[in-house]
């Protein structure tokens, strides 16, 4: 191998930070994902400046906010001219390589597209054989979609069917050992063996990658993509059983924080209708994330919810275990920067919602990172605010690599891994770029210890949370008295260095 670090980023897909056994949760199950941390350092306060898949997945890859790559919405495709960090490292010798979901093109994107991120190119001749290469990663293996609709295009999906063909139906609920609750269609034990789920699949890829990168003479960047744990819910049964559903606390919300919700949080899903109908419908006209209220979601089936999230977190942590071992037994361990990190995160019942949508509740915005490896201190913790933005630069810097081409919204991390840097930033930005409502697009800056989330289409509205008293943001003080000051400190950093930029020059092809 070359002088130069291997890496290996891991990112999961609407994992929410505080769902790790590091971060202090008592419920996870999670020592593998772990040691990256006990063993390297935990950035405490990282996020995503937008908390939906597509946008998030290109600002980790690219450097820049959404509004600058122009991937602000699921549905739409990265454009082919924005700099990617892997072009970058394998103009500079890195073997790069990508397995699992990776989600920068739309999934429904028609045929005539020809964009092998959408089932649709999976039907055509040019698929056959099909292994990129694809937005700087010279091959990749592919997973298209979520849990129940893995099966059906992409490199899984092929070696499934061929492989496993008696499997591909237990994906689904109807093979499930019992029926989802009626109350929430989308949680069940999946039927299907572990050995055939996705994870282990992805996992399988990637390791006979890493066993074959060990004998080339140039490093290498592989990038493993896991698309849970993003609902539906329903890890294999043999990782279901393990968590009890009565045992997880369920979320409370308090009628005070209820009555300072935004009004638009109880109008973007019907009412009565299965949510996975209306998911997996694609209509346009309902906005993007999904986020639905748990008004008429029993405490039984959110405990389930949440117990069958830590199930899957479980099951990729396995994975990650296989990883490290595989890494350690090649001799790469030392040479290798292990990178763990997910796009965003998920409501889960906090605040009285579920999934994700328009609100950056820090649930949604704030994701694990961590970092092991050649350069990186052991068992340090890192508070500054850093960002997905800042991903890219840090892997070149880390590299040796030159940015030539880029020009980043972020900035590298490695100034906060040595002695006397504590910060990076004092303002970190966000913005929401909705889909069915226009007048959902909203704004965002952070401090140390405040958020503020201003929409522009409603000048009324706004979000104010003072981070110190309150870090879970359970009570909206936008508009009391006492903090007209700070609101407009805020709201003047926001118009100065982040003014609004709700339109892009990007085609919106379809849903996601």
């Amino acid at each position: 191998m070359s002088g130069q670090p291997n890496f290996l980023v891991i990112c999961t897909d609407q994992q929410r930070s505080d769902s790790l056994g590091c971060a202090g949760n008592r419920q996870a199950s999670t020592a593998h994902i772990d040691s990256i941390a006990r063993n390297g350092t935990l950035f405490r306060r990282h996020s995503t400046p937008m908390q939906i898949c597509s946008p998030s997945r290109a600002t980790m890859l690219s450097g820049l906010y959404p509004r600058h790559h122009g991937l602000v919405v699921n549905g739409m495709a990265l454009p082919g001219k924005v700099p990617v960090v892997t072009d970058t490292l394998a103009a500079a010798g890195y073997r790069t390589h990508a397995v699992g979901k990776m989600h920068l093109e739309p999934l429904l994107a028609p045929p005539e597209y020809r964009m092998p991120d959408s089932r649709a190119f999976w039907s055509l001749p040019e698929s056959d054989g099909w292994n990129g290469p694809h937005y700087g990663y010279q091959t990749l293996d592919l997973l298209l979609g979520e849990s129940d609709t893995a099966h059906l295009a992409g490199h899984y999906a092929n070696w499934l069917r061929e492989n496993h063909p008696d499997s591909v139906p237990l994906l689904l609920p109807a093979s499930a050992p019992e029926p989802p609750p009626a109350d929430l269609d989308e949680i069940w034990r999946s039927a299907i063996p572990a050995e055939h789920h996705y994870n282990t699949w992805i996992t399988d890829r990637a390791v006979s990658f890493i066993g074959q990168a060990s004998t080339a003479s140039a490093p290498f960047f592989l990038f493993v993509s896991y698309p849970d744990p993003h609902h539906p819910f329903d890890p294999p049964a043999e990782y279901a059983d393990r968590f009890d559903p009565a045992g997880m606390p369920v979320p409370r919300v308090s009628v005070e924080e209820r009555g300072r919700q935004l009004p638009y949080f109880r109008e973007l899903y019907p009412e009565g209708a299965g949510f996975r109908e209306l998911y997996w419908s694609a209509r346009t006209d309902l906005e993007g994330g999904s986020m639905i209220t748990t008004d008429r979601i029993s405490d039984e089936s959110l405990g389930r919810a949440i117990a069958y999230t830590h199930a899957t977190i479980r099951m990729i942590d396995d994975q990650v275990g296989r990883l490290l071992e595989t890494l350690d037994r090649a001799g790469l361990a030392d040479s290798t920067v292990i990178l763990f990190t997910s796009d965003h995160g998920e409501l889960l019942g906090d605040h009285g919602l579920l999934h994700k949508g328009p609100p950056p509740y820090r649930q949604l915005t704030e994701v694990a990172c961590l970092m092991k490896g050649p350069g990186i201190p052991v068992g340090a913790v890192v508070d500054a605010m850093t960002s997905h933005i800042d991903l890219a630069p840090t892997l070149l810097d880390l590299a040796g690599v030159q940015g030539k081409g880029h020009d980043f919204d972020g900035t590298s991390m490695t100034p906060l891994l040595g002695d006397g840097v504590s910060a990076l930033r004092e303002f970190d930005f966000g913005e929401y770029h909705p889909t069915a409502r226009t007048d959902l697009y909203n704004q965002t800056v952070r401090t140390a210890g405040w958020r503020l989330t201003l929409y522009p289409g409603h000048p009324e509205w706004g979000e104010l949370f003072d981070l110190a008293e309150d870090p879970a943001e359970r009570l909206n003080r936008y508009g009391e008295p006492g903090t007209a000051t700070v609101t407009s400190e805020l709201r003047d950093v926001l118009e100065k260095r982040f003014p609004p930029c709700p339109g892009v020059d990007n085609e919106w092809i379809c849903k996601w």
